[in-house]
């Protein structure tokens, strides 16, 4: 019970952390866009630039090492940052730290994950601590603020402590039993589903990104708005490990269901703030059982995770670091209609493309 204590508080206050900056970027760097910019997009990058790495690690000297890595590092940079805040350059160098510590955590916390006897019901409890995470890192925040503007780092810098401690207690169970896969098998093995994460996340961030000059609306309706997405993805998650269904369906649904719902996004503000929130909790719930599915599919191979699961990772970071960018870009160039009409037919590809993947699920579920 501690060591999944350890893994579900883990995602909880990492992904906490990497959205606590948020609510008070300003606070930082007021008169400077691109300092916040640079502050907010550090730790991205570097979880970007490590779950790769962080899971060749685990495979060869074991995932324990990284998950208590990757949570000391998230301790130590939410303290610096706490602790030295008028200080632009450190900040940056802290974010982009934390994030290397978010990528050694997810990837190998997801590894574990997935050896485990009861991975597909842990690995939706695990999505589920997530999204609650991202969620609680900008509400708490956002109102802890009017107490202390950096109150709400400090909160969820202790709490990681926890999980830091409870970490020791994680065993290698199950690791051994497994082959080391090359970074370039494990590439091609599952690169249908790896396509599939770069597009369904990234999509996510590509609506999350538009939005809000898109619709021109006050922060707290779109902070409504962006949590139903959140919420949506939390309770899918929960939902899906009791459902037995194949990846491929499970995918080509989701992505025509995606492609619905964006394309739903562009005229659903005509309609009210509701509506909105209905959609994007539709695109939220998608993910969630996407991502359950397609945990499961990696989970049965017979090769070591950490290298699975730190591509699949830095797919799901990528697609939200290079699609919203390129939706930006077709805005500037042809308008909204065609970001959305873009997000929306590469959200139908998902479904026409995961065909060619022979992800079946063979062994029972746990």
């Amino acid at each position: 019970m501690k060591q999944r204590i350890s893994l579900i508080l883990g995602v909880f206050t990492v992904m906490a952390l990497s959205n606590a900056v948020v609510p008070i970027l300003p606070f930082f760097a007021s008169e400077a866009p691109s300092v916040q910019g640079a502050i907010f997009s550090a730790y991205f990058f570097g979880a970007f630039l490590s779950v790769i790495p962080a899971g060749i690690l685990g495979d060869r000297y074991g995932t324990k090492r990284c998950i208590k890595s990757g949570l000391f590092l998230t301790v130590v940079t939410g303290a610096a940052i706490f602790l030295v805040p008028h200080s632009p350059l450190l900040v940056i160098a802290a974010r982009g730290i934390e994030g290397i510590g978010a990528g050694f955590f997810v990837a190998s916390a997801l590894s574990w994950v997935n050896v485990q006897k009861d991975s597909r019901m842990l690995s939706g409890y695990y999505f589920a601590a997530l999204n609650v995470g991202l969620l609680s890192g900008l509400l708490i925040t956002g109102w802890l603020a009017d107490f202390g503007t950096t109150l709400g780092l400090l909160v969820f810098t202790v709490l990681s402590m926890v999980p830091f401690l409870l970490s020791f207690t994680l065993s290698e169970e199950g690791r051994e039993e497994r082959e080391i896969a090359p970074v370039k098998d494990a590439a091609y093995m599952f690169r249908w589903i790896y396509l599939s994460s770069f597009i369904i996340v990234g999509t996510t961030g590509v609506i999350s990104s538009l939005y809000p000059e898109f619709t021109g609306e006050l922060p707290i309706v779109l902070s409504l708005q962006l949590a139903a997405m959140n919420m949506g993805t939390v309770i899918t998650s929960l939902v899906a490990p009791r459902i037995r269904i194949q990846p491929v369906p499970l995918i080509r649904v989701g992505g025509i269901v995606m492609a619905l719902a964006v394309a739903m996004a562009f005229f659903a503000p005509e309609f009210g703030w509701i509506a909105v929130i209905l959609v994007f909790a539709a695109v939220g719930g998608v993910v969630g059982f996407v991502f359950v599915a397609q945990m499961e599919y990696l989970a049965q191979s017979k090769i070591r995770q950490g290298t699975v699961v730190g591509i699949f990772n830095a797919s799901a970071y990528g697609g939200m670091a290079f699609m919203p960018f390129i939706a930006g870009l077709v805005v500037d160039a042809v308008g909204y209609s065609a970001a959305f009409g873009l997000a929306t037919l590469l959200c139908g590809c998902v479904a026409l493309f995961i065909g060619r993947c022979e992800c079946t699920i063979l062994d029972e579920p746990a």
